[in-house]
Formats: structure tokens, C-alpha cells, sequence
């Protein structure tokens, strides 16, 4: 049972780079940051000295069981010369917080659309802070070094997404970390649903095909970005593929093949966890459902925007982070 909880473990570290794409465009709003939070919910007036948060006649208080591993997918290029161009050291194009109990050693993956909207820092060459332009959050990433410094300032607007909760470790993964992965489990066999030729002459609808590195980040990566909704379709195979995944993982019994694993993972990885966090992961039981952060997606200046529902997230945030008194 250990063995699957790992493999699972190791899957929400591959899964996290499974949404890269290539856009590096800031996306600039002139009405005010969409999605932006109002205020962290401990510091609302609701909120008393003893951190106590009433919200629709309940009160809630902050549950010091809960830690949090964010886990992004990122696209860079790994020829560029990073940290000296801010703006241009890749996107955290996927976004998913793990959030764990410690005490119940149970987890839920709450998943963030990299086109959320938020207040982007932008910084200059030497790291000072110039401004804050409206953008998707996936481009906050851009603006460190392309390692540890981006991480941590995506994991701060990902706080601030969620009003205020702490951020505690991160691990992020290169595109060409998928490719690395998809080719040391030995391929990834799915069935195509749609007609997807376009991406590739072998994605005919009905078609089952092993995906190799190559063809795995063709079959998850590519979309028509002229199409509003493409996303969600490209979302639709990511989930099929993370479902075979996760199936050849789990017919894993030899924990040497999982320490294979990691190591074809190391240099495409950048965390602040130790190997024994790591590891500890694996006690846990990770829930199947995924809770999603609400909103909307609207097109705008070209782009595509998501718009967070600020009231249902705030319930989110409560049910995930807090206890109920």
C-alpha cells in the first residue's frame, strides 16, 4: 500500500509539469486586478485577537494541522540565461497546492489555473521591485531566477490568492522533466478521444498509442491558443494521461525503480524539501477528488483570463485551512 502511496506521491510531482505551454506575454488589465483578494481572511474584521474568522454566522479558526507543498510545472528554456532577464525565465504554466494533515496523514490537491488574475511584481535586473501590473499568475515565475527565487515568489501570490494562507515548501518541474518521466516508466499508452491530428498525424480519434517522451508533451502541451476553450480540452487529455500514469506507476513493486525515478527527475527539479519530507510524503493518503479554484474564463486584450469567484474560493479556503468551532 506504501508502494502506491509513492507512486502517487511521485505522480503530483510529474503532474506538475504537465500543463507547460510557451507564452511569455504579460497580460495588462486597465480596470483593476480581476480575481485580486480584498483581504487575507484572518485579517478581516470578523477576526479577533484569539484568530477566531466568523463568516455567515460560523466561526472558524486556523487549523495548525494543515501544511502546504506547492507543486508547479514550469516551461523555460533551458539555453536561456537565467536570472538575468527578468520577465523571460519561464512560467509555473501549472499550479497545484497539496494540502496535507499531519495528524489524520490525509491530503487534497487544490489545483489554480495558471491564467488567474493577480497583481504581478514586476522586478529589474538587479531583483528591486519597479511596479505591479495586472497579469496571469503563471508569470510571476518570470520575474525571479528561474529557480529558487521564482518559486518563491510564485508561492507568494499563490498566499495571496488565498488570502493569506501560508505557502510552506515548493517543488517545480520542468517540461522536460515530463519527457524524462514518460520515457523512464517506458511510455504511457492512451486512446485518443477526439480527432487530434492537428497536434500530430498519430492522434486519430479512436487510436490507442504508447506516448513517448516526445509525443507525451505533444499530446498534453499543445493546443490552438486562437480557441477561447482549448485549454480545456488540452486539461481533458492532461487528466486521461495523468490516469495512465498513475496506473503504471502503482505496477511499480520494486522501490529501487522508484529511487530511478527521482534521480532521472533531480536536475529538472528545484525544491525546498528534504529527501526525508520526501519521503514522509508517503505515509499519506492523497484524495482522488481534485477541488478546483472557482472563476470564469474571459478572452480579453487577446488573452485568455481567468476570473476567480472570490466569495466561493473564500469558502474553499475555510473548509481546507480552518476548523469549524
Amino acid at each position: 500500500m506504501k508502494n502506491k502511496n509513492i507512486g502517487i506521491i511521485i505522480l503530483a510531482v510529474i503532474c506538475a509539469g504537465l500543463m507547460a505551454a510557451v507564452a511569455f506575454t504579460l497580460i495588462k488589465g486597465k480596470n483593476g486586478t480581476p480575481g485580486k483578494q480584498e483581504a487575507s481572511v484572518d485579517s478581516e474584521e470578523e477576526t479577533n485577537q484569539s484568530g477566531i474568522v466568523e463568516e455567515d454566522g460560523q466561526k472558524y479558526k486556523r487549523d495548525t494541522d494543515i501544511k502546504t507543498i506547492l507543486f508547479m510545472g514550469v516551461d523555460k528554456d533551458e539555453k536561456a540565461d537565467l536570472g538575468n532577464n527578468p520577465g523571460e525565465n519561464g512560467q509555473s504554466d501549472s499550479l497545484n497546492l497539496l494540502v496535507i494533515n499531519k495528524v489524520e496523514k490525509t491530503a487534497q490537491i487544490l489545483q489554480i489555473s495558471r491564467d488567474s488574475m493577480i497583481g504581478i511584481d514586476i522586478y529589474d535586473v538587479t531583483g528591486n521591485k519597479l511596479m505591479t501590473e495586472d497579469g496571469q499568475i503563471a508569470l510571476q515565475y518570470a520575474y525571479g531566477d528561474g529557480e529558487e527565487r521564482s518559486c518563491q515568489l510564485t508561492a507568494g501570490k499563490v498566499s495571496e490568492l488565498l488570502y493569506g494562507v501560508d505557502v510552506d515548501s515548493y517543488l517545480s518541474l520542468t517540461l522536460d522533466g515530463l519527457v524524462a518521466a514518460t520515457d523512464a516508466v517506458g511510455g504511457i499508452t492512451v486512446t485518443v478521444p477526439e480527432d487530434y491530428t492537428a497536434i500530430d498525424p498519430s492522434f486519430e480519434k479512436g487510436a490507442t498509442i504508447t506516448l513517448n517522451g516526445e509525443l507525451a508533451e505533444k499530446y498534453v502541451r499543445k493546443r490552438d491558443i486562437e480557441v477561447l476553450d482549448s485549454n480545456n480540452q488540452r486539461m481533458e487529455r492532461q487528466s486521461q494521461f495523468m490516469e495512465a500514469l498513475i496506473e503504471k506507476i502503482q505496477g511499480i513493486d520494486d522501490k529501487t525503480e522508484y529511487l530511478s525515478l527521482y534521480q532521472n527527475l533531480d536536475e529538472y527539479m528545484t525544491t525546498n524539501l528534504t529527501a526525508e519530507e520526501l519521503e514522509e510524503l508517503a505515509d499519506y493518503k492523497i484524495s482522488e477528488d481534485i477541488v478546483k479554484v472557482p472563476g470564469e474564463i474571459i478572452s480579453k486584450d487577446g488573452h485568455a483570463q481567468y476570473l476567480v469567484d472570490n466569495k466561493e474560493l473564500k469558502k474553499i479556503v475555510l473548509n481546507l485551512f480552518y476548523k469549524l468551532l
